[in-house]
């Protein structure tokens, strides 16, 4: 008996994580088409100003609600305090459209000394260019992510191509040589 609910509670978490809002690119305008906003913090009306795109880009709490702007096959890494007592972890309110950013990896490091705070990372892979919000919450699976759990979110931006600063010109002028 006991067998059977465990097997039967595998199965119903698999067809809740399986059924997560995929999320969509956004267009000029700056919104996306298609779902409703998701947990949405104070910060996501305004996004500041992009960077020129990199290959790596690392993303802490700092980031938050920024561009991220890296080149196609890019990496970009989130790295967020956490601590994954009674269930608590990082998790994405909706999943990013995987034409553009794929997630590659989550992982999480306890503290050092075995209490506080450890960190959680995860690292997406650059698929395709476009920009598309990835937004993420902090709480267990019991609690919903509308229900005031610290959120966290950035833009991630892909281009074909790293953006050159261009450097300014100068010129010299040679003095003349006198021959003696």
């Amino acid at each position: 008996m006991k067998a059977s609910l465990i097997a039967l509670s595998c199965i119903l978490i698999g067809a809740v994580a399986c059924t997560a809002p995929q999320g969509r690119k956004i267009s000029a305008s700056g919104t996306s088409s298609g779902l409703a906003p998701v947990a949405e913090g104070p910060g996501d009306a305004a996004m500041e100003t992009s960077v020129p795109a990199t290959q790596e880009a690392a993303v802490t709490e700092a980031d938050k609600g920024k561009v991220v702007s890296v080149v196609n096959q890019g990496k970009i890494t989130v790295t967020l305090e956490a601590a994954r007592e009674d269930g608590y972890a990082w998790r994405l309110a909706e999943i990013p459209n995987s034409s553009v950013l794929k997630l590659v990896s989550e992982d999480y490091t306890p503290p050092a000394s075995g209490q506080g705070r450890g960190e959680a990372k995860w690292v997406f892979r650059a698929m395709g260019p476009g920009e598309v919000k990835v937004k993420m919450w902090y709480g267990n699976l019991r609690e919903s992510s509308l229900g005031g759990n610290p959120g966290f979110d950035f833009v991630a931006s892909i281009s074909d191509q790293a953006k050159t600063e261009k450097k300014p010109t100068t010129t010299t002028t040679k003095k003349p040589v006198k021959k003696a």
